[in-house]
């Protein structure tokens, strides 16, 4: 009879990609969404107000 704890070296192996435990973890990816488009506004405005020609 097999156990359950038993492990090949594949299994070791494995391991989750980086990048899908990036999308794993999705309130971090909705807090850089709002970082990126606050500083993204914020910096278009600031462009903005500096391409207003002095009176």
């Amino acid at each position: 009879m097999l156990s359950m704890n038993h492990m090949t070296e594949s299994d070791t192996e494995t391991e989750i990609p980086w990048i899908q435990r990036l999308y794993d973890r999705i309130w971090l990816i909705g807090l850089a969404a709002l970082v990126f488009f606050f500083l993204s506004y914020v910096l278009w405005g600031i462009i903005d107000i500096l391409m207003i020609p002095e009176g």
